[in-house]
Parts: structure tokens; C-alpha cells; sequence
């Protein structure tokens, strides 16, 4: 059994609980620090709990603008699926149909000399000259070729002892020619030479041999015992009229469109676009709506008190009021790169209340639609284009890029370009274009193809609201906004549970302190009595005997 050494010399010391005074003593000097540190502890977990709600509120709001992205109000449609159409560029996008007549798919030319006895077999050798262009039947029924102006013209030399394989080899390095070896299963070898595909892509070629065997390849008079397939070119019937190009992947018929063709001939259907405005209404309506409840999150969590009303748990919060101020700044901001004049909210019928709340006017909305419904792009869809007829432009675009124009400059001498300065790598197409591949700033990635000869043009970029809102989402998330606030709150509630521990410490000290005192004051008391008690008895005794 334990004994408590302050109760057994208490009994002859001062009489007092030193026990309950130590721990008197230890809780004055402790429990105020305690509760500073709990209180601090609590503050911040109270705010941590706040911020988990306003971040909750803003994914739900990037939620609502993922499906708002989903119903885009403007829709290419296609009344057959081997007629693909995609829209490159709204703001050339009307609302429209048109009739689209399948007359002939573009094809490539496919040749194949046949009957080696291996794919090591030698050719003979001598020179190969390649041409790239188009076989037709003159006046008087002879087959002709001309030379595509815009190919070029290949001479190969072929040394004695090449083989089947090598010359596969050797023609596959020429642009708009592949070959290769194919072992047709009968104990025999073909040659199949495959061109690019258009009319004006078929192959010609001229031998001049040294060596007996390479005159096999010559198809300088006729290619008619070697084709399988002619090259040819897409034509279509476009509302009845006939039109031409070298390849089935067309992007210059339709302004801010493309067609992919691959219905075979006499395939007839109708490919439409349109903005509709009763999907415009609801994505808009839900915007709104969710904006509001992301405001008012804001506010209800930062709200100050007035007349003994409660206080919002983030009232004074810097992040919080950083945030209101990003969104109210958004919403009354110019939306610029979707035409000459920028565009604004209130220009679509979105109009701020007398509490700053946003609400959607029905008549103004109609009004503005009606009157043009490409402006509505500005709030859901980014917008990249070019100033210039012909230039295509692609790719997807980073956060940090801003609405306007950037010029696109190509050095006629070296041939490379640079887009508001970035570096570019460029190449040069089949059909002659030139693509340039930003390396590097903030449209990295982008896509710019130019029209064989042009030096250079504009691109433009307009970021539309949903696009911008949902950067200044993502930058509260997970940038220096809500994540960093969390972590610094965090760190409090860590330093904070570590002086508690301190506290702990010292207050054991504490009690072991005093505690070491009340006992030697108390064994002085305890032996001051007795000393008192024997003089007092021992003048008694004095007292008795005299």
C-alpha cells in the first residue's frame, strides 16, 4: 500500500492538504496555457472544417462546368457516320445544312510486280527515275502522264546486286512512296508499291538499265499490268455541285469545319449546324445557379457580426476574401478574342442583382440569342482561329495563356517560325502546307498549319467564362488557395498539440517541485513541534518538582 509521505507528516506539521495545494499551484501556472494552446487547437480546427465545405462547394461548381462542357450548344450533325463532320472553328460555324453527295473516296495507287522467287532476289541494276502525278488518256486514246508541279522528281541509282528488299527499302525513302515485300504464300514474291492518295499522287517509273532484271519496274508507257487500284480523288456533290480535292479528310469546304469521308460512292446524307438556344438556356441556368451557391458559401463562412449576430468562422480570412474577390472580379471582367467587341454577361441576359447575386432574364437572353448566337460561345467554349483564310489551327491550350491575338512569323530565309516569340518545329506536309509545333511557352503544343507559300499569320484566342472559372477553381484547390491555407491551419494544430505535450512535461516538474518542498517544509514543521512539545513537557516536569 502506498503511503503518502505529506499526510504522515502532516499529522504533526502544519495541517494543511499540501496534496491539493500543489495541485492548486500547478493548475494556476498550466491551465491558462492549457487552454490558450486547446483554444487555438479548436480555432483552427473549426476553420479547417469551414475551408473542407467552401472546397467542397467549389468542386461541386467545377462539376457543374464539366457538364456544361458535355451539352455544348453548338452541334455539327451528320446524317450518315462515313460522313464525319467536326468543327475547328465556331466563329465560322452558321446555323445551316447543306447536301453531301459521296460521288468516289480519294484512293492511293497501288501497284505490285509479281513473280520473284524470293525477297533476296537481285533486280539488275541501273537508274530508276520517280515520278509523282496523274495518268489520263489523251485526244487519241494513248495513255499519257503528267508531273505534278509539285512533286519532285527522284532519280535512283541502283548498283549491281541489289536486292528485292534493298529496292523496297530504297523506294520507301522517297516522299509520297512506300513499298515493301510480300510473300504471297505460293512460293512467289510481289513488289507492292503504294502512293499517296489523290489523282494527282499516281507513280511513273522510267528505267534506264545496266544490269538485266531492273526494266521489270519500268511503267513509263502504261502501269495498266501492274495497277490494282488507280489513284483517284474524293468528289462529292455538295447541294448538286461537284466538287474535288486530293483526300478524304477535307478542311477547306466548309468554313470552321472538317469532313472525314469514308461512306463508300453513292452514299447521299445532310450535315447541319446549329446553336440551340433551349440548351444554351439550361447550360446558362445552371451556371448561374451554381455560381450563386458558391458566392453565397463565401459569404456565409466570412460573414461579420452584426448587432450580436454569429460570426462566420473564416470572417477576415485572407484566402476567402482573396477567392470572393476573383469571382466578383470574373464576373463583371470583358470576355475578350470572340470578335472585334469583347463580350459581357449582362450582354447574354445574366444580370446582377441589388445582394450581388446573378440572375438569368428570359426576355434579354432570347434577345440576345436571337440576335446572334455565336456570341454565347464566350461563355462555354475557348475559341482558337486565325486571322487568315486557310490557316488551320489545333491543340488544346494551357491555363496560363491569355485571350488575344499573337503573331506567327515565318524567317522566309530559314524557313522556321516563332509564335509571340516561342520556338516553333515545323515541317512540310504532302500537300505542300507547312506545320509549326509550338515548343514551348504558353501555347505550347498548339498546331498552326499555313498554305504552302505563306509567311506567317495571327493566331487568335479567346478564353471563354467557364474555361476561366474553372482555372480560378482549380488554382484555389490545389494552388496557393484552399490547400495552402489548410496546411498552414494544419501546422498550427501541430504546434499547438506539441506545447500541450510541453505543458504536460512542465507541469509534472512543477508538481515534483513543489511537491520536493512542502516536504521539507513540512518535516522542518513536524520537527520544530516536537522540539516544542519535549521543552514544554520538560518545564512541566520542572514546574512539578519545585
Amino acid at each position: 500500500m502506498a503511503v503518502d509521505i505529506l499526510t504522515t507528516l502532516n499529522k504533526n506539521g502544519s495541517g494543511l492538504s499540501l496534496t491539493g495545494l500543489t495541485s492548486s499551484l500547478v493548475a494556476a501556472e498550466i491551465t491558462p496555457l492549457q487552454k490558450a494552446q486547446q483554444k487555438k487547437i479548436d480555432t483552427a480546427n473549426t476553420s479547417i472544417s469551414t475551408l473542407g465545405q467552401v472546397r467542397a462547394q467549389f468542386q461541386q461548381l467545377q462539376t457543374a462546368l464539366t457538364a456544361v462542357n458535355s451539352t455544348p450548344i453548338l452541334k455539327a450533325t451528320s446524317g450518315n457516320s462515313g460522313v464525319q463532320v467536326t468543327v475547328t472553328d465556331p466563329a465560322k460555324i452558321t446555323n445551316g445544312s447543306m447536301n453531301i453527295g459521296v460521288v468516289q473516296t480519294a484512293a492511293r495507287q497501288v501497284l505490285e510486280f509479281k513473280g520473284f522467287t524470293s525477297a533476296d532476289q537481285p533486280i539488275g541494276a541501273g537508274q530508276l527515275k520517280v515520278e509523282i502525278g496523274a495518268w489520263f488518256e489523251d485526244a487519241a486514246g494513248v495513255k499519257s502522264f503528267a508531273v505534278n508541279p509539285d512533286s519532285t522528281v527522284n532519280t535512283l541509282d541502283i548498283p549491281q546486286g541489289a536486292t528485292l528488299s534493298q529496292l523496297a527499302e530504297t523506294l520507301s525513302e522517297v516522299s509520297g512512296v512506300s513499298a515493301r515485300v510480300i510473300d504471297k504464300g505460293d512460293g512467289t514474291f510481289s513488289l507492292g508499291v503504294v502512293s499517296e492518295p489523290g489523282a494527282g499522287s499516281a507513280l511513273r517509273f522510267t528505267v534506264a538499265e545496266t544490269v538485266t532484271g531492273l526494266a521489270a519496274f519500268d511503267t513509263t508507257a502504261t502501269n495498266d499490268t501492274v495497277q490494282i487500284q488507280a489513284a483517284r480523288a474524293a468528289v462529292l456533290s455538295v447541294d448538286g455541285i461537284a466538287v474535288s480535292r486530293s483526300t478524304n479528310t477535307i478542311d477547306d469546304l466548309i468554313p470552321g469545319a472538317t469532313l472525314e469521308i469514308t461512306a463508300p460512292a453513292g452514299t447521299e446524307t445532310t450535315v447541319g449546324f446549329s446553336r440551340d438556344m433551349e440548351t444554351a438556356r439550361a447550360n446558362l441556368s445552371y451556371l448561374v445557379e451554381q455560381v450563386n451557391a458558391t458566392r453565397a458559401k463565401l459569404n456565409e463562412v466570412s460573414v461579420r457580426s452584426v448587432n450580436g449576430s454569429a460570426t462566420g468562422a473564416l470572417v477576415g480570412d485572407q484566402v476567402i476574401e482573396a477567392m470572393k474577390a476573383d469571382l466578383s472580379r470574373l464576373i463583371a471582367a470583358p470576355i475578350n478574342g470572340f470578335g472585334a467587341e469583347p463580350v459581357f454577361l449582362s450582354d447574354l441576359g445574366v444580370a446582377t442583382q441589388r445582394d450581388g447575386t446573378l440572375k438569368l432574364k428570359t426576355m434579354a437572353f432570347e434577345d440576345a440569342f436571337k440576335a446572334d448566337p455565336a456570341k454565347f460561345d464566350a461563355v462555354f467554349a475557348n475559341r482558337l482561329g486565325a486571322a487568315d483564310a486557310g490557316v488551320e489551327v489545333k491543340g488544346l491550350v494551357g491555363p496560363e495563356a491569355k485571350s488575344g491575338s499573337y503573331a506567327l512569323v515565318v524567317d522566309p530565309v530559314t524557313g522556321k517560325a516563332t509564335l509571340d516569340g516561342a520556338k516553333t518545329l515545323g515541317m512540310t506536309l504532302p500537300d505542300g502546307r507547312q506545320q509549326f509545333v509550338v515548343l514551348d511557352g504558353a501555347f505550347s503544343g498548339l498546331s498552326v498549319t499555313l498554305p504552302a507559300g505563306t509567311t506567317g499569320t495571327t493566331v487568335t484566342f479567346g478564353r471563354s467564362f467557364v474555361s476561366a472559372l474553372d482555372g480560378v477553381m482549380t488554382q484555389a484547390l490545389t494552388g496557393g488557395g484552399i490547400g495552402a491555407r489548410e496546411d498552414q491551419l494544419g501546422a498550427k494544430v501541430s504546434e499547438a498539440n506539441t506545447k500541450l505535450a510541453e505543458l504536460d512535461v512542465r507541469a509534472a516538474k512543477l508538481e515534483k517541485r513543489y511537491l520536493s518542498r512542502f516536504t521539507a517544509m513540512e518535516a522542518a514543521i513536524s520537527t520544530m513541534k516536537s522540539t516544542g512539545n519535549y521543552l514544554t513537557n520538560l518545564v512541566a516536569q520542572w514546574n512539578k518538582s519545585s
